[in-house]
C-alpha cells in the first residue's frame, strides 16, 4: 500500500507507528500543483512524501 502526504513530523510519526516506511519523494509537489501555499499548522507543505507498507 502506498500513501502520499505532506512532510510534517506529526503525520510521518503517525504513519511510522502504523508500520509505513518512506518510499520516495516528489519534489515541490505542493508548490507546483496548488495556486496558493499549503500549510499543516505552521509548516508549509512543499514535497509530497510517499510511504509504503506491505499488506
Amino acid at each position: 500500500m502506498l500513501v502520499g502526504t505532506g512532510e510534517t513530523p506529526a503525520i510521518l510519526s503517525f504513519y511510522g507507528s502504523c508500520g509505513f516506511q518512506p518510499a520516495h519523494r516528489v519534489k515541490n509537489f505542493f508548490t507546483d500543483h496548488y495556486d496558493h501555499p499549503m500549510f499543516d499548522g505552521d509548516i508549509q507543505l512543499v514535497d509530497m512524501i510517499y510511504l509504503r507498507k506491505e499488506l
